[in-house]
């Protein structure tokens, strides 16, 4: 499994959406690319950092066989946990963004997810290619399996690693 300083990255890597669109409030009223640079910059290093984070998850962690009883796809949550906190970016009233707001918004939003198992709908992965499901393993342990595979067959997923306690990831696409 990750360390916490591991988790704690993939948790902020999921507030890159969010500096895009302050990115994009910033440019949208100069239309200047430059305008809000350093939302944009952050943007991409976190997205950077999500994607090796996820590489390095699949080549170093212990690998481990899985046999799947049960799938169901939930990459629709990805879509309800991306409006949730991008619209309040989106009705901008005055010209400037309130910094202090934006951080404790932040922080209340970084908590909230590290601290219940929502975190595995890291918006980047499904920018990234990524598939979520909700599996069932031998055991009867529920999971979110993440894998870039469109899933049509159980036992099309054979090995995967475990990125938090109820987290798991394809090796064959990692």
């Amino acid at each position: 499994m990750l360390n916490k300083a591991a988790k704690l990255n993939l948790v902020a890597t999921s507030l890159a959406p969010i500096c895009l669109t302050l990115w994009f409030v910033e440019f949208s009223k100069a239309w200047d690319w430059q305008a809000g640079l350093k939302y944009l910059l952050v943007a991409v290093l976190l997205s950077l950092l999500c994607a090796v984070l996820v590489r390095l998850s699949g080549k170093n962690l212990e690998k481990l066989p899985v046999k799947i009883k049960a799938v169901k796809t939930v990459d629709k949550e990805i879509v309800g946990f991306l409006l949730v906190y991008l619209l309040p970016l989106i009705n901008q009233t005055n010209n400037t963004i309130s910094f202090p707001v934006l951080v404790f918004i932040s922080l209340i939003f970084f908590f909230i997810v590290l601290n219940t198992h929502a975190y595995h709908f890291n918006p980047l992965l499904g920018f990234f290619g990524y598939h979520f499901y909700e599996v069932i393993i031998e055991g009867d342990i529920t999971y979110v399996l993440i894998t870039r595979k469109n899933i049509a067959d159980c036992k099309s997923i054979t090995q995967i690693v475990q990125l938090t306690e109820y987290m798991i990831l394809e090796t064959n696409n990692a």
